[in-house]
């Protein structure tokens, strides 16, 4: 019974707070320099991600220093519906997502406003359009955050990057990537080892995203840590020497997580 009212006090909490700060930045967007607009919505979302986190109970820290870089693409592993939310916590980006987002009602409306950055994996000739709007973003100052596994995991390793969104900053004098690992340390107030950690992650196939959500709604409490790698300068470097070398630096901090959760 607790568990139920939990779950329902926050998807009304959640809701009420997505929609209005949505309709906030739809409606005070307009009035900013169109230069500075994809930097407002970054600002904007990070501020309201903190809050999402503390609605559903996920108290979030960072180790490791943000770069000063201004043209970085960062890249993470990637747990579940919460991974966005949590990592627009602690730093100011735009997101990359799926294409067929945009058709969904009020959701594809809330990604339009927020300034999502759509990629359609299965169709090629949109390749270069996705990379010149990553590059435009990045031109503007506003990290873009990718998840190249190209799907959710456990997180007790990192799969094998794809390789399409380092074609943005591939050879890129003054980019950067930046590895990211998003760490589960702690669920309901327990080491997050074995049936515990899965409570939060969404590998499950038979689990569909509003069931995962429903589920995460119903946890007591969360304690993730993003872990930041150094920055991996893009300079000369191709899509596919990018996509390995940041792969190889995720995997590192996922080791160095695990040695953690052992202690």
């Amino acid at each position: 019974m607790r568990k139920r009212m939990r779950q329902t006090w926050r998807l009304a909490r959640f809701t009420a707070s997505i929609l209005t700060r949505t309709s906030w930045l739809w409606l005070t967007v307009r009035f900013v320099p169109e230069a500075e607009r994809s930097a407002y919505r970054a600002r904007l979302q990070r501020q309201a991600c903190a809050v999402f986190c503390r609605i559903l109970g996920v108290r979030v820290t960072r180790s490791g220093a943000l770069p000063e870089a201004r043209a970085v693409l960062a890249v993470s592993n990637h747990l579940g519906l919460l991974d966005p939310w949590v990592l627009a916590s602690q730093m100011s980006l735009a997101f990359v997502a799926k294409a067929e987002m945009n058709d969904w009602p009020v959701v594809g409306w809330i990604c339009r406003t927020v300034g999502i950055i759509f990629v359609a994996r299965e169709r090629r000739m949109q390749a270069n359009t996705f990379v010149e709007q990553v590059q435009r973003r990045l031109r503007e100052g506003v990290r873009v955050l990718v998840f190249p596994e190209g799907t959710t995991s456990n997180g007790e390793t990192v799969m094998p990057f794809k390789t399409g969104a380092f074609e943005a900053v591939a050879g890129m004098e003054d980019g950067a990537v930046l590895p990211l690992y998003l760490n589960v340390r702690e669920v309901e107030g327990r080491p997050a080892t074995g049936r515990l950690r899965e409570k939060i992650t969404w590998a499950d196939p038979s689990q569909t995203m509003l069931q995962n959500f429903w589920s995460v709604l119903g946890l007591r409490s969360v304690r993730l840590e993003v872990c930041v790698g150094t920055p991996i300068s893009t300079a000369g470097r191709d899509r596919k020497t990018l996509a390995r070398l940041s792969h190889a630096a995720v995997l590192a901090l996922a080791e160095a997580g695990q040695k953690q959760r052992a202690a």
